[in-house]
């Protein structure tokens, strides 16, 4: 039985009719009782529950992180890191250095990141081949939407020069880069060469390291362009097995496959555009260091309205990656057709990202009752004057990125998360970036900021009857934090440790 009881806390329980108490009794992994640490002390001596004294430290709801690509952070684990790379003599060294394990296969490098290498682009196929020749050679930026292979792996994946998203030199040759489908195609090409017990590891180191960070649940982006459809078998034969929740949003464009499979979303994570790094997020103005170029949409309009429409019809909880202005203009405008068409109240269409919508589209959002599934540390780590995204973008537009304020200000529910690999899966991270933005304007109090990761990251997932604050009857999931994040100083909130992670009355790990 998952019997627990806490006393001698900071408790904030995200619950505003007791948004603080000592103490909390676990029983049958639902909370039982919140209150002073004497009663919940006598409560749990008569029902025989072992009490834990938290020593004054900080309990809060179990953490949620709203965008983890599971597979793709187990991915990396083992895969070469090139995100400190600075220049393309360092890209290639480590990718030479690697290809002599004396493994088989490919070299699989994650992390690249061409804003950090003095050439301020990543490396061709050609100055890879001249390093690699013998072996195929893949490498994810950090982003994710775009994948760089040499000329073994690009003719082992069959490409023949004419699919979408093969950028290629003044001469027509192809660079090895690869956006939009072709991307899509070589990850899956790759994706699909692992067994599923490989899969497996990756989703059991994922889900271990998870817990570390005070996570109790995770939505997971998986399947589609981006990774492999193979992964959704695997997640679903072992999520008995994981110490927390995995939420499945498969990232597919068949309907079906989700009612087949028995699962409450489909996609949310499809891509409508691409990346800030990658300059393919689409905006209506052209990128500052890259004049011919706006970005890409990548579906047409027909399409995303009859998706959503389907999706809907078929009381399925859907949504899309839009980063740009163009895009997120463009989702809302796909939303508004097919609610016209398919009237849906509580849809919680979910937009991942929402990165740089303009005022009217964000007044729009919470009109149209759209929920927002962002990561705080984007701007954090990679904005502000000198930055990728500054760089990008001219100091105005970047300026408005990520504006969480406004999203609080508007009413929209706002689920915070990490897009873990692109920056790292760590919601006290998360706190500390949401209320310490590059910008100060953009940014948020600890309470919203808390909210992002627990009672409003349940709503998005329509999971705020079970989860997201400490209440009587809900799931026993909480996070003990080393010090109680509404008396520190804002500028270290990313100093706090997890202590304690518990799940459904169950501790899933202790520092």
């Amino acid at each position: 039985m998952n019997n627990l009881a806490l006393i001698g806390g900071n408790i904030i329980t995200m619950d505003e009719h007791r948004p603080f108490c000592e103490a909390v009794l676990i029983e049958d992994g639902k909370i039982a009782a919140a209150g002073c640490s004497e009663d919940i002390r006598r409560l749990a001596a008569e029902r025989h529950i072992t009490c834990i004294d938290l020593k004054g430290k900080t309990a809060v709801p179990g953490l949620h992180d709203c965008h983890v690509h599971v597979m793709g952070t187990g991915l990396n684990a083992i895969g070469i890191d090139l995100y400190d790379c600075a220049s393309i003599a360092d890209v290639l060294d480590k990718i030479q250095e690697a290809s002599r394990d004396g493994a088989a296969g490919w070299v699989y490098c994650t992390r690249l990141d061409e804003s950090r290498l003095a050439e301020k682009r990543p490396p061709t196929a050609a100055e890879i081949d001249a390093v690699v020749p013998d072996r195929g050679v893949y490498i994810v930026d950090r982003g994710l939407h775009y994948t760089l292979v040499n000329t073994l792996a690009f003719n082992e994946i069959g490409f023949d020069g004419t699919e979408h998203g093969l950028v290629k030199d003044p001469s027509g040759r192809v660079t090895g880069r690869l956006h939009d489908k072709a991307n899509g195609r070589a990850r899956s090409y790759f994706y699909e060469k692992m067994t599923d017990a490989q899969r497996a590891d990756m989703l059991n180191h994922t889900a271990s390291e998870a817990v570390k960070k005070g996570i109790t649940t995770i939505h997971a982006m998986e399947g589609g362009d981006m990774f492999s459809d193979k992964d959704i078998p695997v997640f679903l034969e072992n999520q008995s097995r994981f110490p927390l929740d995995i939420r499945i949003y498969w990232d597919t464009e068949n309907i079906q496959n989700i009612l087949d499979h028995h699962l409450p979303a489909v996609g949310t994570d499809l891509l409508l555009d691409g990346s800030i790094g990658s300059r393919t997020a689409a905006f209506t103005q052209p990128y500052t260091d890259a004049p011919n170029t706006c970005g890409e949409i990548y579906f047409t309009e027909d399409f995303v309205v009859n998706h959503i429409t389907k999706a809907h019809q078929n009381k399925l909880q859907t949504g899309f990656h839009a980063i740009g202005q163009r895009a997120v203009t463009f989702v809302l405008d796909c939303l508004e057709k097919s609610l016209a068409l398919c009237p849906c109240t509580d849809h919680r269409f979910r937009i991942e990202h929402f990165g740089f919508p303009d005022k009217r589209d964000i007044e729009r959002a919470a009109r149209l009752g759209v929920v927002i599934s962002t990561q705080p540390s984007f701007t954090y780590l990679r904005g502000g004057p000198g930055s990728v995204y500054n760089l990008r973008l001219d100091d105005e537009r970047e300026r408005r990125g990520y504006p969480l304020s406004t999203f609080v200000a508007a009413g929209i529910p706002v689920g915070g998360g990490s897009d873990s690999g692109v920056t790292p899966m760590d919601p006290v991270l998360g706190l500390h970036a949401a209320v310490n933005q590059s910008y100060p304007e953009n940014s948020v109090d600890i309470q919203s900021a808390l909210r992002m990761f627990t009672l409003d990251a349940a709503y998005c997932a329509f999971e705020e009857n079970q989860k997201g604050s400490i209440t009587p009857g809900k799931l026993g999931d909480l996070t003990v934090l080393s010090g109680n994040p509404y008396a520190i100083a804002s500028d270290k909130l990313k100093e706090l440790e997890v202590c304690m992670t518990i799940k459904n009355g169950k501790i899933v790990y202790k520092k």
